[in-house]
């Protein structure tokens, strides 16, 4: 089956903003690794500043995590990134926002090798050179998807998360769990939406 997962990241002290645009609040719970549900990620120690990683797992969670919601958290000027895969279908993008507009984006769909991944915008030339090893690597084993990773090694490289690695921080149990959304209040009149 495999991931099926998105993400938001946000440099600076997003975490906020993050909880805010997915309507959700921290528990208190804390877990050493996320499993299928929503979760909040602080990288202290990411270079050159901290980011803030806003987490949905499992196939009921990863599609309401969407690239609007970066887009919109943008607008301030801070760099959001959003990230999606699902290892099922073997697709994956990796897009960055800032100003509310798409600064660059990388796509890949296994279904359509001779046209990917798609590149678009200002790559940071670390993806080429992600791109460039994994492909190598792909010539090796012709019978596995290497360039598939590039998204969430590029990710990893930007914002120091990785959905499928372990995060090495100080903190045993880094990733704090996020309650089930909180309803937006209703207007008295709109009694029929409760």
């Amino acid at each position: 089956m495999g991931y099926r997962v998105s993400w938001i990241a946000r440099s600076g002290n997003s975490s906020d903003e993050l909880l805010q645009v997915s309507r959700r609040n921290v528990t208190g719970e804390r877990h050493e690794f996320p499993d299928v549900g929503w979760y909040l990620l602080e990288l202290p120690n990411a270079v050159p500043s901290p980011w803030v990683v806003l987490i949905t797992d499992g196939s009921e969670n990863f599609d309401e995590l969407e690239a609007s919601h970066a887009q919109s958290l943008s607008q301030d000027g801070i760099e959001t990134l959003h990230f999606w895969c699902s290892d099922t279908v073997m697709a994956t993008e990796l897009v960055c926002f800032k100003d509310s507009v798409e600064v660059w984006s990388v796509r890949y769909d296994s279904e359509n090798k001779s046209k990917q991944p798609a590149l678009n915008g200002r790559i940071p030339q670390v993806a080429h050179e992600i791109l460039e090893r994994l492909r190598i690597e792909q010539q090796t084993d012709e019978g596995a998807d290497y360039v598939y990773d590039l998204t969430a090694e590029l990710g990893h490289s930007i914002v120091g998360f990785r959905h499928d690695s372990d995060v090495e921080l100080d903190d045993g149990e880094p990733f704090q769990v996020l309650c089930k959304p909180t309803s937006s209040k209703q207007a008295w009149w709109q009694f029929w939406k409760s």
